[in-house]
Parts: C-alpha cells; sequence; structure tokens
C-alpha cells in the first residue's frame, strides 16, 4: 500500500509540473551597479548606490562622526563620488544568545555584521531620485533593548518592499549600551553627555534626514519614525526629547517600552565599572 501511495503521488507531481495551469513565477532580476545611474548629492557630497528591481539602494551613509562617550558631529565632507553598496559597522554589543539556539537561528537568520565604534551609518531605500517627489519617508529604529541589535540584523529589515510602496524608508545604527549610555560626566567634561550619545546619534541622523532626503525622492516634512520592542522604547523618547522636535511628524510604537534609567543609577553603573 505505501508503494502504491507513493507511486501515485509521484505521478500526480510529475503530471502537475507538466500542466499549463501551474503558475508561472517571475525569474527576471535586475541589477544596475555603475557611476552614473543612482548617484545623489547629500551635504557632504556625492553618493553611488545601486539599482534593484528599480528600487534605488543606499547602504553604509555615514550621518555622523564620534569619539567614544562624546557627542556626535556632522560628518567630514568628501571630494569625488562615494559608494553607498554595503551596510557600515554596527555598535560594539556582546554575542546573540540566540546563536546557540539552532532552530531559533535559522528562523530569524541574524546577521551580527561588523562592530566598531564607528557606528553612525544609515541606509535609504526608495523608487526615485532628484525627481522633485515628496514621497513619505520612514525612519525604521531596530530593538534589541538599547543594548543590541542593528539595521542590517534580519532580512525583513530590508527596505525594498516599502519602497516599492511609495515610501522612503531610512534604517539607522547608533550607539547602544554603555557605549551609548553610560554616565561618565564625573570623569571629565568631554564626557558630559556620555549617558545620552545614543539618543544624540538618533538626533543626528534625524538631522541628516532633515536636510538631505528631498534628493532622494522623500518629503523632509512628512517623516514618519517606528520601531518595535526597544525600537518602539526609542520612539517614545525620540517623542520626549526637545532636540527632536519637528525631525518627524509621525511616530509608531510597536510593542515598545521605555526602558531608560535615571541620571543617579547610570552614574552609580559607570563607578561599579
Amino acid at each position: 500500500m505505501k508503494t502504491k501511495l507513493f507511486l501515485s503521488a509521484a505521478a500526480a507531481l510529475f503530471l502537475v509540473s507538466c500542466s499549463e495551469s501551474v503558475p508561472k513565477y517571475p525569474t527576471s532580476h535586475e541589477l544596475i551597479v555603475n557611476s552614473t545611474d543612482a548617484l545623489v548629492q547629500t551635504q557632504q557630497g556625492t553618493l553611488s548606490g545601486y539599482i534593484e528591481d528599480g528600487i534605488y539602494t543606499y547602504k553604509g551613509i555615514k550621518y555622523a562622526d564620534a569619539k567614544r562617550f562624546e557627542a556626535p558631529t556632522d560628518p567630514q565632507p568628501w571630494e569625488g563620488i562615494q559608494t553607498a553598496l554595503y551596510y557600515g559597522d554596527q555598535c560594539y554589543q556582546s554575542p546573540r544568545q540566540t546563536w546557540k539556539d539552532d532552530c531559533e537561528a535559522f528562523l530569524y537568520q541574524w546577521d551580527d555584521g561588523t562592530q566598531s565604534d564607528d557606528c553612525q551609518y544609515l541606509n535609504v531605500w526608495t523608487s526615485g531620485i532628484n525627481d522633485g517627489k515628496k514621497r513619505p519617508v520612514m525612519v525604521w529604529l531596530h530593538g534589541g533593548g538599547y543594548a543590541m541589535g542593528a539595521s542590517s540584523e534580519l532580512p525583513f529589515y530590508d527596505g525594498a518592499n516599502l519602497a516599492k510602496k511609495g515610501v522612503v524608508l531610512v534604517s539607522i545604527n547608533h550607539r547602544l549600551n554603555s557605549l551609548g549610555f553610560l554616565d561618565l560626566s564625573d570623569y571629565g567634561e568631554k564626557y558630559k553627555c556620555s549617558g545620552n550619545v545614543g539618543v544624540m546619534d538618533m538626533i543626528k541622523a534625524m538631522e541628516w534626514v532633515n536636510k538631505n532626503i528631498a534628493n532622494f525622492g522623500g518629503d523632509p516634512d512628512n517623516v514618519t519614525i517606528f520601531g518595535q520592542s526597544g525600537g518602539g522604547g526609542k520612539v517614545c523618547t525620540l517623542l520626549q526629547t526637545p532636540a527632536a522636535a519637528g525631525l518627524f511628524h509621525k511616530a509608531i510604537n510597536q510593542s515598545g517600552v521605555l526602558g531608560m534609567k535615571d541620571n543617579d543609577n547610570s552614574a552609580a553603573l559607570a563607578d561599579e565599572m
């Protein structure tokens, strides 16, 4: 009986595979990478991205410079054309425990990327550039509880699908954990902002969006921030941050909590370290 069932199933599969009624999925894929078709001018210089299935993509754009534990500053300008083809570094962080679970690692396909202090990078996906159109802009704040994560850590953080729906999608990396939120103000004037430089990075990224997104086909007066878990918490934080006022106009908090420490707790943690 098992043999008969197996043969019947095999025959049915063969017939289906030969039938003209089997849906045919598109197999074409267009990728354009050159020095002319995806050029965008920013305040720092000219960027060259790539076009994939009609979506202009720019990865690893530097939106700020910063020394460890110090406030971010505007990035340095450059001459000529700078490529923006792959994600920039993410903040130093502990190894992800989920890699120890084979099933969970397979399910999520985490990408820990490369890590460094030089982590102030963002990415842009858009359906058109330099065309004067005012597409709505959405800025994604990744999860990870303020301690880990990155804009490139999960496959579904890719912004192409939203860009195909007419959105200009921006995602960002910023400082996390003790590198972004450790209060060292008692240890010198240059560290006076150390307990909040992670949020200051986010604001610098929003300032970059405000100044440059029009050339990527986006509307700087129609910006939505959104994030999940720790990213939702960051949304709440920016809603309460005066320096972020006017840099975004709508907010979506997806399963997020605030979760920030007060100054005394952060200073006490610095003493313990």
